[in-house]
């Protein structure tokens, strides 16, 4: 790299494998680097997620729930859906992302001037539910795969390919109070790196640390609206510099979001909560156990209530994403840049739902902005969009039963030189 010292240059590489949205690294000279830690901020730029959440342009912090809610709000492990009614039940959840379709993927939104030829990006996510009651625990995993590659600027010089691993857990409890009209929840979240470079894809270095995320839903029973907010403690890991060099420190940023969503149409987007043991107070069993019949015959009462309510809805739904800024960044062309502020970075979400045929369709989409992180670009608007698409009855020998029917859930993110795209296998609900 010309003109640029070697240790500089390797900090450089750490920016390009590792800045998920145009990462910041604190420092300006070579000598600057040798006298204080190197900062790697991991904040991302594109959202990321599953199906629903990408369609929705990541407005989902008032709506969260299942399990692409545990890592937007932890207070969504604690929030029931309108055909959950058992006092405890489970739900599980798969979601892959790809981020390449591209010939110049721009995943970081980089200056003009960058040598990066082409980068792309995987993310894919395994959540787990589990609800007693009011209350909820959610256990959600993450992986996101980052490769990028640099044209060196001397001559002759053959491009630099570097790879990125990023791993992100969350757990997290939560509790409905005021019969779920009220939902806290907090847990920590880990964090994991690692650093392959070259065409071997040896390691150079490794990263874990932990931090901490808590989160609010304001749910009143019989009525079409929600107001959330969730905040996500940074997270810092430092890796020890080699011959008492300088260290490295992996940084993610502290984020908070707040949200509203208004749900307009008859189809409730508050229920209460009801399970098969109230419906057998309320009937009057008697006392001991309920047998087997009687609670067939709840069970299928309240699946004849849910299947009953109205199926046409329009979902509105709204967020305000701050994210923590950098105070230096080096770009994705292995050059120096200043940061557009050392303000939080601000980003506003809306996006739209709709169920548009019933029983077989539901429709969605919206539009976030994507703040700059460096003088040297700006900022972009994102157009998002997706569906649920109901496919075929299978029981898989019963286990499923009685909501056998398969869906099939498409996601996609366009911006100004980017494109993401997200799928998943589900039921219909």
């Amino acid at each position: 790299m010309n003109g640029v010292g070697p240790k500089l240059g390797q900090v450089a590489l750490l920016s390009l494998a590792l800045s998920f949205g145009r990462g910041a690294l604190a420092q300006t000279t070579t000598a600057e680097v040798s006298d204080r830690p190197t900062i790697v901020d991991t904040s991302l730029g594109p959202i990321v997620g599953g199906t629903r959440y990408l369609g929705l342009a990541g407005a989902f912090v008032a709506i969260a729930e299942g399990n692409e809610g545990i890592a937007i709000n932890p207070a969504s492990d604690a929030v029931r859906s309108g055909y959950s009614w058992h006092d405890f039940e489970y739900g599980l959840g798969i979601d892959v992302s790809i981020g390449a379709w591209l010939p110049k993927n721009d995943i970081y939104n980089q200056p003009a001037s960058s040598s990066t030829t082409k980068s792309s990006a995987f993310f894919g996510s395994l959540g787990l539910n589990l609800y007693y009651g009011y209350a909820g625990l959610g256990l959600a995993a993450e992986a996101r795969g980052n490769a990028a590659t640099a044209q060196d600027q001397a001559q002759g010089a053959s491009p630099t390919s570097l790879t990125a691993n990023y791993g992100m857990v969350h757990a997290s409890l939560a509790y409905g109070f005021y019969e779920g009209q009220l939902v806290l929840g907090a847990g920590p979240r880990l964090i994991g790196m690692r650093l392959g470079g070259g065409s071997s894809g040896s390691s150079i270095f490794n990263a874990a640390g932990i931090g901490y995320e808590a989160g609010v839903i304001v749910k009143p029973h019989h009525e079409q609206y929600r107001i959330a907010a969730a905040v996500k403690a940074p997270v810092t890991a430092t890796i020890a510099g080699e011959n008492g060099g300088p260290a490295t420190q992996l940084h993610v940023p502290w984020e908070l979001a707040l949200g509203f969503a208004y749900q307009f149409g008859q189809r409730p987007l508050n229920p209460r909560l009801f399970t098969v043991s109230d419906y057998l107070r309320q009937r009057g069993g008697g006392a001991g156990e309920p047998t087997r019949a009687e609670t067939d015959a709840a069970e299928r009462h309240l699946l004849e209530r849910y299947q009953s309510r109205p199926r046409f809805y329009v979902l509105l739904t709204t967020e305000l994403a701050l994210v923590q800024a950098s105070n230096a960044h080096v770009g994705l062309n292995f050059d120096d840049h200043e940061t557009t502020s050392n303000r939080p970075l601000v980003s506003p979400r809306v996006g739209l739902e709709s169920e548009v045929i019933p029983n077989h369709l539901r429709l969605r989409g919206g539009s976030y902005y994507e703040s700059a992180r460096v003088a040297e670009t700006n900022g972009r608007f994102h157009g998002t969009g997706g569906l649920d698409l109901r496919l075929f009855e299978w029981s898989v020998f019963g286990l499923v039963k009685p909501f056998d029917w398969w869906q099939l859930s498409l996601g996609a993110d366009a911006a100004r030189s980017y494109l993401n795209t997200s799928i998943s296998i589900g039921f219909w609900h």
